[in-house]
């Protein structure tokens, strides 16, 4: 039999090279339009973001009583992100499934990590562009203000005794057992606060790049961050487009117009697109090639889940 990570590294090879290609184009404008060491202190902002993410994600799952040690984590996380570039809204969590399972991580509890994860992401971001929506401009407040209305209902979501009984009833529906540990408000915090950095790290590699092409760079820094937190929360809230693809960098686009011209501003969501595919590439396949070694896994908490 052909050995998993052989089909890991496949699978992570095919899809990088997809979503490497239908970003092509934006990537080649950006290297003609700005400096290299622009690009490169973008890209590791960006990189740096996604250390964060990791450390958010592992947050979670010990909070769900499923503790894993980083090498296993990073190759579980890195790799199933690549799903999102696909069409469809649940190869991530399908492949976080499958990979955190080699790893005795419960079914249930990837299932339940995967939706908690994705409500912190978008909480953490609409909580960052509510704060920053007045130095985004009219138009995105006349567009957007919406978003604001988001904000109780994650919140409210996030309790954890309504987060637990919405899961279990979710969990009962497939035909599994509920959950036997609920989400702490001091893991719920501390996965909030890292997401809230990550948001902000993201923001500013937006922030890099407009002043690349000339931007104000202190009115366009609130306008980064927030812009890129709210286009891209609503953008993960967006199921079924892949990666949020369109939407996030239409609010983008919106946010910087202010400090931008129309063109310009197009041209660095485009690449703030491209610059975050690269980086999502580069640290699936170093988590591929990952070698499994020996007492990684941490014990996790006792479960009657498959």
């Amino acid at each position: 039999m052909v050995p998993l990570k052989a089909v890991v590294v496949a699978i992570v090879v095919v899809v990088a090279a997809y979503a490497v290609h239908r970003n092509w184009d934006a990537l080649v404008r950006g290297f003609e339009e700005l400096p290299l060491w622009v690009l490169a202190v973008a890209f590791g902002l960006t990189v740096l973001a996604q250390v964060v993410a990791l450390l958010m994600w592992r947050v979670v799952l010990a909070d769900l009583g499923s503790p894993l040690r980083l090498v296993p984590a990073a190759r579980i996380f890195y790799v199933s992100q690549l799903g999102k570039y696909l069409p469809g809204s649940l190869w991530t969590l399908l492949g976080q499934m499958e990979l955190a399972r080699a790893e005795r991580v419960p079914r249930r509890t990837s299932l339940t990590q995967g939706v908690l994860v994705l409500a912190i992401a978008v909480g953490a971001g609409v909580m960052v562009s509510v704060l920053l929506m007045p130095f985004l401009g009219r138009e995105t407040l006349a567009r957007y203000w919406w978003a604001v209305l988001l904000l109780p209902l994650i919140l409210v979501m996030l309790h954890p005794p309504v987060f637990g009984k919405v899961v279990d009833t979710g969990l009962r529906l497939l035909g599994r057992e509920p959950l036997e540990v609920l989400p702490t408000w001091r893991g719920l915090g501390k996965a909030l606060a890292l997401q809230g950095l990550v948001w902000i790290l993201l923001g500013l590699q937006v922030w890099v790049v407009v002043v690349g092409l000339g931007g104000d760079p202190l009115p366009s820094l609130l306008a980064s961050v927030g812009g890129y937190a709210l286009g891209f929360s609503l953008g993960m809230a967006a199921i079924g487009l892949p990666a949020g693809a369109g939407l996030r960098e239409a609010v983008l686009v919106v946010a910087l117009s202010g400090v931008l011209a129309p063109g310009l501003a197009l041209l660095v969501a485009l690449l703030a697109r491209g610059i975050a595919v690269l980086a999502d590439v580069l640290v699936a396949l170093v988590a591929a090639f990952l070698t499994r070694r020996g007492g990684e896994v941490a014990t996790p908490a006792p479960s009657s889940a498959p």
